[in-house]
């Protein structure tokens, strides 16, 4: 005979260790993918508009990640872990990106221009951070980054006339001692 079943994910060792992050995961949105076309016909500043209206309203919330790409154009992103007040921002780099979304080599010095610290990998790791690009500690100042991300998604490439894809789903350790142990 076996015993009684519920449906509730099963817990998994070491993720669930945090109390609250278990109840920040159950509490929190599912994965959430829009497709947002520009008002008006586009432009950087209705994109920044947009995007800081967004930062403004989730930076405080539970961290979250946030991936903001054109897949109609190629495989560029630019990404963000956000939450309680603290952002890390990343621009993909070519460990991920093949062919035509390939970065060049003059891309890639702009981003080091623009602030990014160029990825501390050339392979990916899958118990290490992303091989991307990245801008760490960003404190609240959503219009910093606003402007690091437009200026980044204008040099990626992006067509601010056509829609962009944004993509939110919580992080897997969403409190604020978990996601940013460095920063509590």
């Amino acid at each position: 005979m076996s015993g009684p079943t519920n449906d509730l994910p099963a817990i998994r060792v070491g993720l669930d260790d945090c109390p609250v992050c278990r109840q920040l995961r159950l509490e929190g949105p599912d994965e959430c993918t829009y497709v947002v076309a520009p008002s008006d016909g586009g432009g950087w500043t209705l994109w920044s508009g947009a995007l800081l209206r967004l930062f403004r309203r989730i930076g405080s919330q539970p961290t979250q990640a946030v991936i903001i790409d054109q897949p109609m154009l190629f495989d560029r992103y630019v990404q963000v872990l956000v939450g309680h007040g603290i952002a890390h921002a990343e621009a993909s780099s070519n460990v991920y990106l093949a062919g035509a979304s390939k970065l060049s080599a003059d891309a890639e010095q702009t981003l080091a221009k623009l602030g990014w610290r160029a990825p501390e990998a050339d392979h990916d790791d899958p118990d290490e951070m992303p091989a991307n690009w990245y801008v760490s500690s960003i404190r609240g100042d959503w219009q910093y980054l606003v402007e690091l991300l437009v200026a980044t998604m204008g040099l990626l490439g992006f067509d601010e006339h056509l829609p962009i894809q944004v993509r939110t789903f919580a992080a897997e350790n969403p409190c604020r001692a978990c996601s940013w142990p460095d920063e509590v």
